[in-house]
């Protein structure tokens, strides 16, 4: 893998990962049309998802930091570990599933397809719960449908946790806001995992991490400015608008597999 490719791989990540179409499908696409690319593991792709944890860190900061000056820092920290030992109890059985059906380009289809129908469906709902009120059930069924994502490659985690909490009764700012803080716990959990099990590998593949430190760096500055871009197009009720792209997508990966490309 080249600087160049990685740096591509990077503004794909940066920018997929929080609109919501899909980082995983729209690297696995990018990926296999790159002749050569290798990488141990799914390392690469979590060092990515690094990259746009620096830039979540950045855009919420004011929110945690409000959260501590108005003292629900420790309820809100509960609500995300509820929702992620949610998502565990889905994901963790299925993490073997997880990393071989990014191989399969019709799954990744199907997983475009379910995310589009999420957004249209989604469109006219906006409930009134803010951080403070959130409830222990709204926060338990975002982090069930960040584990659901598991099952399809191409649904995207971002997309999916959005909706599952405006369909919870969450107000748009705070659904975008949840989903994202909740990126930060699943994405360094699964670097600790990714890194553990292939740190054989990493350690006789120095030449891997120019690379990867010029991919995670382009993830997080381009992952910034899609965050904001996100916040914007769920608070004014627009996130179905991503329908009309994802479903045009699939079927183009349809193609290019009965045409033996993919």
């Amino acid at each position: 893998m080249t600087v160049a490719q990685a740096v591509l791989l990077g503004a794909i990540q940066g920018l997929t990962e929080f609109l919501p179409v899909s980082s995983r499908g729209h690297l696995a696409l990018a990926q296999a049309l790159m002749p050569g690319f290798s990488q141990p593991g799914l390392v690469f792709d979590v060092s990515l998802h690094l990259g746009t944890v620096v830039a979540i860190v950045a855009l919420e900061w004011k929110k945690i930091v409000e959260a501590v000056r108005e003292r629900y820092i420790v309820r809100l920290g509960a609500h995300l570990v509820l929702a992620m030992a949610a998502t565990s109890a889905l994901a963790l059985p299925l993490r073997r599933w997880a990393e071989e059906s990014i191989q399969y380009p019709l799954l990744i289809a199907a997983g475009f397809v379910v995310t589009a129908v999420l957004l249209v469906a989604v469109r006219p709902a906006s409930g009134g719960i803010d951080g403070p009120s959130m409830t222990w059930g709204a926060s338990a069924f975002v982090g069930l449908a960040q584990g659901v994502v598991v099952l399809l490659p191409g649904m995207s985690r971002s997309g999916t946790t959005i909706v599952a909490g405006l369909g919870a009764g969450l107000s748009r700012r705070w659904a975008a806001d949840f989903s994202f803080l909740l990126s930060i716990p699943a994405i360094l959990g699964a670097a600790v995992v990714e890194g553990w099990t292939h740190r054989s590998e990493l350690a006789g593949a120095r030449e891997f991490m120019g690379p990867v430190v010029a991919g995670t760096l382009t993830a997080a500055v381009v992952g910034f400015a899609a965050l904001v871009l996100t916040r914007r197009l769920v608070q004014q009720g627009r996130l179905h608008l991503f329908a009309y792209y994802l479903l045009p997508l699939a079927a183009l990966i349809v193609a290019l597999r009965l045409w033996g490309v993919w």
